[in-house]
């Protein structure tokens, strides 16, 4: 494991994997840990050979090309990024914070990857970049950041066109596992989604159900400035809110994981968790569904990143956390402009934090 910190951030670095294993904010005299470690690393347990790197380490946020089945190059599930490992090469600290600077061993398509994770003093944000260095193709990206909230979590989002669900259910073979939500089906907003028994559940407040594993995807809205998402999880005393440029990384993908996977090493205790997944992909169905016209393509959606063979690509995002008070509900909006990132939230004042918007595009 790599750490390294600054006052308002403090990160364990998994370079197998590539996953932030460990991240603690802390902010107002308080520190929280948002992010979601799942229960077979900590608990000893000798995992089956066949179970990817990825998911042996699957901790905290990690990055993923391609997204989902890479069904075209034979990598693990979440290519390479996410199951390859990761050489540091260098940490740069100085007054304003620390950036750790890594390369993956492993060719994505042909490109060298880089990854640049930079803290900032006085800031409760992770601020990441991936780059592409030549390669040839297209893939689909997504960064697969991931909370756990027992308690339940308030779920927001910036402007968002519609939702949908897969065209098929993720778990179907109930000697497996379950999922509860209607597929497939085109949604306004997370407040009225149909569940397969034909009943309507507000998915905005997670968990709904209990025994389940669902995915939702929700595509931005044109002309958002920026793109976010909140988790306001009372309970267990924290707001998890991520940042990207809406025009690169177009979707968010909701993984609600809660006891609905039956099979190692899930095995029916991977409980209410939430992927909150923001990326350019074709939902969860991998590489190649990606690649060809699909549903989202036809409404004009990207699905997959071109990489450049003769130059570089990047992709940026940012998450954070704040201590919640008593009495907040959940995030009504997220904005950035010259006094940094305000945060409007339903039973409280307006938070305002330190932001460097340009670290994530915009």
């Amino acid at each position: 494991m790599i750490e390294f910190g600054v006052d308002a951030v403090q990160v364990v670095f998994n370079p197998a994997g590539g996953h932030l294993h460990d991240v603690v904010m802390r902010w107002n005299g308080r520190e929280i840990r948002p992010l979601h470690r799942a229960p077979w690393i900590d608990s000893g347990e000798t995992l089956q050979e066949e179970i990817p790197l990825g998911l042996r380490n699957l901790a905290g946020d990690f990055f993923c090309a391609p997204f989902a089945d890479s069904d075209l190059d034979g990598a693990p599930g979440h290519g390479w990024t996410a199951n390859g490992h990761w050489d540091l090469d260098g940490i740069d600290e100085n007054a304003g914070g620390v950036t750790a600077r890594f390369t993956l061993q492993e060719k994505v398509f042909g490109a060298t990857v880089r990854k640049v994770v930079t803290l900032r003093r006085g800031q409760p944000i992770v601020y990441q970049r991936h780059v592409f260095e030549g390669g040839a193709g297209a893939l689909p990206m997504a960064h697969h950041a991931m909370i756990r909230a027992p308690g339940g979590a308030a779920l927001s989002f910036s402007p968002k066109a519609f939702g949908t669900t897969p065209p098929t259910p993720v778990e179907p073979d109930a000697a497996r596992g379950r999922s509860v939500l209607a597929y497939p089906q085109r949604i306004a907003g997370l407040e009225a989604v149909r569940l397969a028994d034909g009943r309507t559940v507000d998915a905005s407040r997670y968990p709904f159900a209990d025994s389940h594993e669902d995915i939702v995807l929700l595509a931005e809205a044109p002309g958002t400035p920026l793109g976010w998402s909140a988790a306001l999880a009372a309970r267990e005393g924290f707001l998890f809110f991520g940042l990207k440029d809406p025009r690169r990384l177009p979707f968010t993908m909701l993984w609600m994981s809660n006891g609905g996977r039956d099979y190692p090493p899930f095995s029916g205790r991977h409980r209410h968790v939430l992927g909150i997944e923001e990326g350019c992909m074709y939902l969860h169905l991998g590489h190649r569904a990606s690649m060809q016209p699909n549903p989202l393509t036809a409404e004009g959606y990207p699905t997959a990143i071109a990489l450049d063979p003769a130059g570089r690509v990047e992709i940026a995002y940012a998450f954070g956390a704040v201590p919640a008070e008593p009495g907040w509900d959940r995030v009504e909006a997220i904005a950035h402009g010259p006094a940094g990132l305000d945060l409007r939230i339903a039973g409280g004042p307006a938070v305002t934090l330190p932001f460097e918007a340009g670290r994530i595009g915009l």
